[in-house]
């Protein structure tokens, strides 16, 4: 039989306040399924995720979720009951244009795109009433390699990331406490195969959805791969180990020491991240050459120079010594700052940044111009590849990641990386027969045919189709590259794929909004007597306390928070922390969380007085049941709510616009709310876009503007 990881156990108050927060109905995910090819260096990734609506309503299900920075999207499809509806790539602007019409039109929608590089989002619109939806999409990438052999790591949550991302919070990372499993099939067709922490039966397991996924293939070797391009064309890739480089070390190594960096690095193991990493640097610096020149630096959110040294025998400048200098994990996480900090204090032509990546604070665009080279090392289960890997990939250096048992190989592999210094990829290498490129310690190899191709088109040719056209994006102009990731259908930061139900049957009013949250990470869950059982084994109480516990539509005062403003709650809500407090600042105090908690079930909730519309609409659960709300419906709202907005619904200046309109006052408030807040949040821009079908003039900002709204 397949095996399952064993299950940690977590804090009953992280789990209510988790739970409470994450989710306001029950999950809409009922089973996930993963398929994974392995062929010569390459890896072929089908993600199925099953979608159902038990709820009397349509709803919209969405999930964001990180994927490698490296892997490649090409293909999605949905079964919806007996029928399969393949997507379509298209710009990211036409493709949501897409999906918000059929969401207007009632009609069952799937978009899936890429709203930062490794971060994407899965949005399932109009899930009728007991419909149940499958959802399937492809992925590739070459595997990293570490001392010959071939690792492979599915991402499946994150931790905390510090900082604001910029997205909408209905785009943002949420994760709460839950017992999920997933199927896991794997086929090698070359070496053999290994679940890191479990067991794979005739290429089969169970795996826990708490922790990425990590395979290892040893005996493999390199052979050409066949692929034929959307016009046609031929394409043979190969992926075989980077060649050894001689040439001498010259870098600014920046060790991140912040708070996040003081968690357990991967289960069960004792070691820090922060420990693990300084074993595996006292390791690497014992075999530095006589050349070598390293400059460590260390950054939470302070950057330091602790010094400069190599292979030299001084005691004094021996990396050894310098590495005993570091200080223990503390402090918030500014990589940026961080990056900015040794850019402008060394000369050093690469740099080596060992971080577990949670911070959204760098500006990837604006560091790549430095003209330096990095590379990373990502550590712990929980990590991020997001921007610290598209900073490698646009860089020109490579990315690696260690769980936590494999930190020093790794750490090994990435300094014999930064041993050759890789040609920048020639622009318009679309135009070129032959090119290659460099990932995660692998040279992969195209050449690319004049002749169409005979074969039969097939996923695994479609797959190395598309990792050919991940080498050449970059080199294109923008109009270029996106007329290429659409031919080849390919979810970047140009396109994404769309697809919609036209034959269903068309739903009625605008979708709940339901966000799928990810796991909590196991290395982030504490002991609990709640974890002893799955979901569904624990009493009602305790199952609606740790999944289901309930939100309504309702809004809560910056007063019941429990330090800072209204986007901290919203930090929090998303998994998110502000990047320059301490571990301990971060925890809610017991008076804040007896807040929260008499918001959540109904409680005094504007202590501060109800008249404030601009904060109410800030803190409105938008997606609970967006259909009331546009009926001016206020009953989900508590009594300061409802008061305030009965108040600006009075005023005759709103009234006699909303008689204009041929509006209900009342409905017309709830419109200018959403309309104030309709970038953070699409259930708004959907309410406000369904009461104001046309341009939003003058006008109506004028009365916004009396309600504080503008």
């Amino acid at each position: 039989m397949p095996s399952t990881a064993p299950q940690t156990r977590i804090d009953p108050l992280h789990a209510f306040m988790a739970g409470a927060f994450a989710s306001a109905a029950p999950m809409s995910l009922t089973a996930t399924r993963l398929d994974v090819l392995i062929d010569a260096g390459l890896a072929v990734v089908t993600t199925s995720r099953t979608f159902r609506n038990i709820e009397p309503r349509s709803i919209e299900a969405t999930l964001t979720f990180p994927v490698p920075v490296h892997a490649t999207l090409f293909a999605l499809q949905a079964r919806i009951g007996d029928r399969v509806l393949n997507a379509r790539a298209k710009s990211k602007v036409a493709a949501r244009a897409d999906y918000e019409a059929a969401i207007d039109n009632g009609k069952t929608t799937v978009l899936h795109e890429e709203v930062l590089r490794g971060v994407h989002m899965l949005s399932l619109g109009h899930v009728p009433p007991a419909a149940e939806i499958e959802v399937s999409f492809r992925w590739v990438m070459t595997m990293t390699n570490i001392d010959g052999r071939c690792h492979l790591r599915i991402p499946l949550t994150v931790g905390d990331i510090y900082g604001q991302s910029g997205l909408p919070d209905s785009d943002e990372f949420i994760h709460a406490v839950q017992r999920q499993s997933a199927s896991l099939t794997v086929r090698c067709r070359d070496g053999a195969v290994t679940l890191r922490g479990g067991r794979l039966d005739n290429g089969q397991a169970n795996v826990a959805l708490d922790g990425p996924i990590d395979l290892e293939v040893t005996g493999w070797s390199a052979k050409d791969l066949r692929g034929r391009a959307a016009d046609g064309r031929a394409i043979v890739l190969r992926v075989e180990p980077s060649p050894a480089g001689e040439r001498a070390l010259d870098l600014a190594l920046l060790v991140d020491h912040s708070g996040s960096m003081a968690e357990q690095c991967a289960i069960g193991q004792a070691l820090t991240k922060h420990a693990a990493v300084v074993v595996a640097l006292d390791a690497m610096a014992h075999r530095a050459q006589a050349a070598d020149v390293v400059d460590l630096w260390e950054f939470d959110d302070t950057c330091e120079h602790v010094g400069s040294g190599g292979g030299r025998p001084e005691p004094e400048t021996a990396l050894p010594a310098l590495i005993r200098r570091l200080n223990a994990p503390a402090g918030g996480t500014e990589i940026g700052m961080a990056i900015d900090c040794v850019i402008a204090g060394s000369i050093a032509p690469d740099i080596l940044l060992v971080t577990d990546g949670k911070s959204h604070a760098l500006d990837v665009q604006s560091l790549v111009r430095s003209g330096r080279r990095f590379s990373v090392v990502l550590i712990g289960e929980d990590s991020l590849e997001a921007n610290v890997g598209h900073l490698a990939a646009l860089s020109g250096g490579e990315i690696f990641i260690a769980a936590g048992h494999d930190i020093a190989p790794v750490m090994a592999a990435a300094l014999r990386s930064l041993r050759v210094r890789h040609p920048a990829p020639a622009m318009n290498a679309a135009a070129a027969q032959h090119w290659v490129g460099f990932r995660a310690g692998m040279r992969l190899t195209v050449s690319l045919g004049v002749a169409a191709a005979a074969d039969e088109v097939t996923d695994e040719t479609r797959a190395v189709a598309a990792i050919a056209a991940s080498l050449v994006l970059p080199t294109l102009a923008t109009g270029a590259a996106a007329a290429l990731a659409e031919a080849e259908g390919l979810v970047t930061h140009l396109t994404s794929l769309v697809l919609v139900d036209e034959v269903g049957a068309a739903q009625d009013g605008i979708p709940a909004s339901r966000k799928v949250p990810l796991a909590t990470p196991r290395t982030q869950m504490l002991a609990s007597p709640m974890a002893a059982a799955p979901v569904g084994a624990q009493g009602p109480s305790e199952q609606r306390m740790m999944m289901h516990a309930p939100r309504a539509f309702y809004s809560i005062d910056d007063d019941a928070l429990p330090v800072g403003a209204a986007s901290e709650e919203r930090s929090r809500a998303t998994g998110r922390s502000s990047s320059r407090r301490l571990a301990s600042e971060r925890q809610p105090s017991s008076k804040g969380v007896m807040r929260r908690l008499a918001g959540v079930f109904g409680g005094g909730m504007l202590e501060r007085g109800g008249d404030d519309l601009s904060r109410i609409a800030r803190n409105t659960n938008w997606d609970f049941a967006p259909d009331r709300l546009q009926a001016g419906d206020l009953g989900g709202l508590s009594p300061p709510v409802q008061e305030a907005i009965r108040v600006a619904a009075a005023k005759p200046d709103v009234v006699a616009f909303a008689r204009k309109l041929g509006l209900d006052p009342v409905v017309l408030v709830i419109a200018l709310m959403a309309h104030a807040v309709e970038s953070q949040n699409r259930s708004a821009r959907r309410i406000a876009r369904a009461i104001f079908p046309g341009a939003v003039t003058d006008e109506h900002k004028a009365v916004a503007r009396q309600l504080g709204l503008e």
